[in-house]
């Protein structure tokens, strides 16, 4: 092997490329970007380290397509065929592998991105299996040209592949990478090639020339090539061909023209098919050179070929291609406007005879200018139906505009357009293309531009009185979706026109049907009122309508739009028919999401009227969403299973599924995967769950409820004083009431602890007629417990407790017949705290029951959520008169006072030793591959670090109790006024006489004017 096989100058970055393979073979997957200018010598990397990595690896190689022409997914394919996996282990994955020929069927955003989805999670598989029996080194080539599905593949596969033993190896122009690329390659380890040394270059030089050249030459050469490799080989190969080493001033100063000199020697012949060639692509097509070159047969183009390969412009055989991308660039460069249009036909329409790839035969004609534009729109929309059967929505958009431009021109036949029926064709033709442009767009998830081409489509349509294309573009807007409580005056205005021309056209009855459920559920989902009499009226037009069509599927959709405006709390019973319809229609058409959806509504139904038929109900509509084959449906079970687990009284598990819903749904896109959790994650907090953080802008419908939500888990664990802190003042009129029953329970948790007696009276006047129901949100989303627990809660906190006993009771008995273990017994527990205290026992009284504090004074009994200024007031009351120091309430030990460490030095030395254990541990765990058991010894390091902060002062100094003294002091303070304060909420006389009996300082002590006599437990 001479040096310049050895990568001259490359030692260190080849051997730290092989560090990279070798911790993959050890079962840590790597990623690894080399990156740097063209000809710096990164696919020449890539290619020793595929030699030196041996054949213990299964290598898998792809290159990226410049420009246009390309599938999606272009590299992946490649890769995937590599592989040699069968069809039947391709499973999503074999949609890259796709004829070219193949269809799209129609899907909406959220199947795009869950088709996109389960494609990924398919390609990892595929690269698990492999790995299962070998390291596996993927290698990608050219990536500043890769296409954006492929990019967020490749990071999607970086973090699926990481406990796996796959090395994934890309190589990429850093002047040329797009925004995407370069933050795709920040998730990895970068290699990044520089310009060799002088002395580099030298020895580079000699390797090449057989000689050592003259200092003056290899000191010109590196200062021409900038220490390239590939600008060295080729000024080395020009100086060879002048045949002297001693006219230094000869060496070209551009590449450029280096390379131009090179292909200078070529016959003509020669350089006329190169020209071909490098506006046919990278790849060097023998057959189609020879069918659209004007070279003639096919043995002279491989006899032109040869003359090529021989001065180093082409290599390989099969198939050729040029030696560097930087020979076809330097060739596409030299040529003329013209001439580049015309070979551009001429590859084009030979594609065309040969039934290539839409794409690229799109992609030659549109480059060929206006004579072949019908068949580039032709193609274009061809190309875009391509790319979105293959996921390529990115694709598919860029060919729509395409085509739309096509349309704009206005040349395609100047003599036409001007007769009616050809301008008519026209205009359809631009709205056809414009929703299914806007369709595409809606699958890439810009929502904002899908409903800007809705609306061009909608205003060709009106212009052109196309009736059908405007309903089209309307229902197109209608499932673009907004936030529950917007306001689409647009889209409401826009759905009126479309049902009024409709009729007057005497349009079809399922579409007829199809846009009255648009404007229902725009009307149903679009308001913060509830539905009124024309809702309701519209949505059973739309079913009479659909039933006239005799269409299932558009009779199904109108029951659902019927639901939907009946759908207000307390309308179960009534809404039970419609879902049993709904659900006849869905299985007679056969569209399995609705039937599924129609199951889903049934469950909430039961549930809400606390029928226990309502949970099998619910288990099956888990399993139907499972088996649905997508990855929506996925999510959907995941949530409704967590729902299922919170009424079954498993809180940990209800947790963990909704963890792994909300990972699952944000990688999907789907809509309401953050609020799916944070209701479910939120009824949880009353079973000690921790709550997400709530994160919400001033344009979320919820906005005004923000306050309520976010002291909601504080409420719910009892800490008063934090969820009236959250509360603050806090407003009943901006109670969301499209939420249905949901906001009102929220608030009634709240309230309960930490509300005034105005807020609790206002919210248990409008939960009591739903008594003996149940709180479930949406589509069983969350189960939010009965009712009657919430006006328990409420009328304990304004004092009536024969009311409370009596709903607290009820909620009970509905939670155990529903199943609910976990509500029946909060349910219970509140029972027994207000029975905890019989008629006949002493007036005054403190007592703790369940983590609620029942006060009894003056012959008043009230209760409140516990509290630590609760805590610390019948600590005082229990010592009878006597001090007590403020560090003993705070907790501390006081075995001596006056200056001694919180931490003597054996406490000290013992921290210290199970740190340095726990960082040994760390470092194993992390060796090991288990990121798990790393976390938790980081938590427990990060628990101990934190501690030994508390007890060290500045410069690392013991920080003495006394330091502590005057903060305890503070701390105390402030929480017994909050408890006080409390008590005066609801017995202001027993806060009057603590505020009076109550001395608080260093030392704190209970002193009334007149002895009590309090019992405490």
């Amino acid at each position: 092997m001479s040096r310049a096989d050895r990568l001259i100058g490359r030692e260190s970055a080849l051997a730290a490329a092989r560090s990279v393979l070798d911790d993959a073979r050890r079962g840590a997957g790597q990623f690894l970007m080399i990156s740097g200018e063209a000809g710096i010598g990164k696919t020449a990397m890539l290619a020793a380290l595929v030699s030196q990595a041996g054949p213990a690896p299964l290598v898998l190689r792809g290159f990226c397509w410049e420009g246009d022409g390309a599938p999606p997914y272009w590299p992946w394919s490649q890769v995937l065929q590599a592989s040699g996996l069968p069809a039947a282990d391709l499973s999503e994955a074999g949609w890259l592998l796709l004829p070219a020929s193949a269809s799209a069927e129609p899907m909406s955003a959220v199947a795009a991105g869950d088709a996109r989805f389960r494609l990924f999670e398919a390609v990892a598989r595929c690269f698990g299996r492999l790995a299962a029996g070998r390291p596996v080194l993927v290698v990608l080539d050219d990536l500043h040209w890769a296409d954006e599905p492929s990019l967020r593949l490749l990071g999607f596969l970086a973090r699926a592949l990481a406990a796996e033993p796959v090395a994934l190896v890309g190589a990429y122009r850093d002047t040329e990478a797009s925004p995407g690329l370069l933050e795709i390659a920040g998730q990895a380890q970068q290699l990044i090639l520089a310009g060799l040394a002088p002395e580099d270059v030298g020895a580079l030089a000699g390797e090449l020339a057989g000689t050592t050249l003259p200092a003056q030459v290899t000191a010109q050469l590196w200062q021409r090539s900038g220490g390239n490799p590939f600008f060295v080989r080729e000024l080395i190969r020009l100086l060879l061909a002048q045949g002297s080493w001693h006219q230094p001033a000869q060496i070209p100063a551009s590449v450029t023209e280096t390379l131009r000199r090179r292909l200078a020697r070529l016959s003509t012949e020669c350089v006329h098919l190169l020209e071909w060639a490098a506006v046919a692509g990278r790849d060097v097509d023998v057959a189609l050179l020879a069918h659209g070159a004007a070279v003639g047969q096919e043995p002279a183009v491989l006899s032109l070929l040869d003359e090529a390969r021989q001065s180093g412009v082409i290599a390989g055989a099969s198939p050729p291609r040029f030696t560097h991308d930087l020979y076809r660039e330097t060739i596409l460069g030299g040529l003329g406007a013209a001439t580049r249009a015309a070979i551009n036909l001429s590859v084009g329409r030979a594609l065309q005879a040969r039934s290539g790839p839409a794409a690229r035969v799109a992609t030659h004609l549109l480059a060929a200018g206006p004579q072949a534009r019908p068949d580039a729109l032709e193609y274009s929309l061809l190309a875009a139906r391509e790319a979105t059967a293959r996921l390529g929505h990115e694709d598919a958009c860029a060919y729509y505009l395409r085509a739309l431009d096509i349309i704009s021109e206005r040349d395609i036949s100047e003599h036409s357009i001007s007769e009616p029926a050809a301008a008519g064709a026209g205009a359809a033709k631009r709205v056809e293309i414009l929703l299914e442009l806007a369709a595409s767009l809606e699958r890439t998830g810009r929502s904002d531009l899908a409903a800007q081409r809705f609306g061009e489509a909608a205003d060709a349509s009106r212009a052109a009185a196309d009736a059908v294309g405007l309903a089209r573009a309307a229902l197109g807007i209608q499932t673009l979706g907004y936030r529950s409580g917007a306001q689409p005056a647009v889209l409401l205005d826009l759905l009126r026109e479309v049902s009024r021309r409709l009729e007057a056209d005497g349009g079809p009855l399922a579409l007829r049907s199809r846009v009255l459920a648009a404007l229902t559920r725009t009307l149903r989902h679009g308001s913060d009122r509830l539905p009124d009499a024309e809702i309701t009226q519209v949505a059973q037009l739309a079913a009479r309508l659909a039933a006239a069509a005799n269409d299932a599927g558009a009779l199904a959709t109108a029951k659902l739009a019927l639901h939907d405006a009946m759908w207000v709390p307390g309308s179960a019973a009534g809404r039970l028919p419609v879902i049993a319809e709904m659900l006849a229609a869905a299985q007679a058409s056969g569209d399995d999401d609705l039937v599924a959806q129609a199951r889903l509504l049934h469950a909430a139904a039961l549930l809400e009227l606390g029928d226990p038929a309502g949970r099998d109900e619910l288990l099956s509509y888990v399993s139907l969403a499972g088996r649905l084959g997508h990855a929506r449906g996925r999510w959907s079970a995941l949530t409704r299973q967590a729902t299922f687990a919170q009424l079954a009284g498993r809180a940990e598990e209800a947790a963990r599924l909704g963890e792994q819903a909300l990972e699952l749904g944000l990688a999907i896109g789907e809509p309401d995967a953050i609020g799916c959790f944070c209701t479910s994650r939120s009824a949880l907090a009353a079973f000690g769950v921790t709550e997400p953080p709530i994160e919400m802008g001033e344009a979320d419908p919820l906005w005004p409820m923000f306050p309520v939500l976010k002291a909601w888990p504080y409420a719910a664990r009892g800490e008063a004083a934090a969820a009236a802190a959250a509360l603050g003042d806090f407003s009943v009129l901006d109670i969301t009431m499209w939420t249905g029953l949901e906001a009102l329970a929220a608030a009634a948790v709240v309230f309960a602890v930490a509300g005034s007696d105005a807020q609790r009276r206002w919210v248990y006047a409008r939960l009591r007629p739903y008594a003996g129901t149940h709180v479930v949100v949406g589509g069983c989303a969350s189960y939010h417990a009965a009712v009657d627990h919430h006006l328990g809660a409420l009328a304990a906190s304004l004092g009536d407790t024969a009311a409370a006993e009596v709903h607290f009771r009820s909620a009970a008995a509905m939670h155990e017949r529903l199943g609910a273990a976990g509500w029946a017994r909060l349910s219970e527990q509140a029972l027994a705290g207000l029975q905890a205290v019989p008629a006949d026992r002493a007036a005054s009284e403190m007592r703790l029951v369940n983590g609620v504090r029942m006060l009894c004074f003056a012959g008043r009994q009230v209760q409140l959520p516990d509290t630590k200024g609760l805590g610390d007031i019948a600590a005082l009351v229990r010592a009878r008169g006597a001090d007590v120091h403020v560090l003993t309430l705070v907790g501390h030990r006081l075995a001596r006072m006056g200056a001694d460490p919180v931490l003597d030095e054996q406490a000290k030395a013992a921290y210290r030793a199970r740190l340095a254990a726990l960082a040994r541990d760390i470092e194993d765990a992390e060796d090991a591959g288990d990121p798990e058991r790393a976390e938790a010894l980081r938590s427990e390091r990060d628990a101990l670090i934190r501690e030994l902060t508390v007890a060290v002062g500045l410069g690392r100094r013991d920080r003495k109790l006394g330091d502590e003294t005057e903060r305890a002091r503070k701390t105390v303070s402030a929480r017994v006024r909050d408890a006080v304060a409390k008590v005066g909420q609801v017995h202001p006389e027993l806060a009057d006489h603590l505020r009076s009996s109550l001395r608080m300082g260093t030392l704190c002590s209970y002193a009334p004017a007149d002895p009590v006599n309090w019992k405490l437990s």
